[in-house]
């Protein structure tokens, strides 16, 4: 079952239930370290949702690189989630925001690598004539 279910779901619903269920700022400082530059390092609501969306984008990526049936359908349900984004980013209120159109962006990454890397794959399984 988890091959075939889209990661980047759990980015999105990261995100909805941070900003618009329990209505966090994405400008909230969760962290403000000192750095031996002088600089203080601040992590915010919203770079930490972004930092989790491109792990969850890397394991999809890994996910995209089977050459097994149930990667058609996980490549159908990530265009589904992309799709999705961008009725939610238009339509919902909360989701309009630059944060979340680059979790969109990477849903829509999401999709491109993983038909690309499919098709990568088949072509290169695809013997022609006999190798013999």
């Amino acid at each position: 079952m988890a091959r075939f279910f889209p990661f980047m779901l759990l980015a999105v619903i990261a995100y909805g239930v941070t900003v618009a269920a329990l209505g966090v700022p994405l400008s909230r400082e969760l962290l403000n370290i000192g750095l031996p530059s002088g600089t203080a390092f601040v992590l915010t609501v919203s770079e930490l949702l972004l930092a989790i969306s491109t792990v969850v984008l890397f394991f999809e990526i890994m996910n995209a690189t089977s050459a097994k049936s149930s990667s058609i359908l996980n490549h159908g349900l990530s265009m589904v989630v992309f799709i999705a984004c961008g009725l939610i980013f238009l339509f919902i209120p909360g989701f309009g925001t630059g944060t979340f159109v680059i979790i969109t962006l990477m849903a829509l990454v999401d999709v491109i690598a993983g038909y690309s890397i499919s098709i990568l794959t088949a072509r290169r399984d695809m013997t022609f004539g006999n190798n013999e």
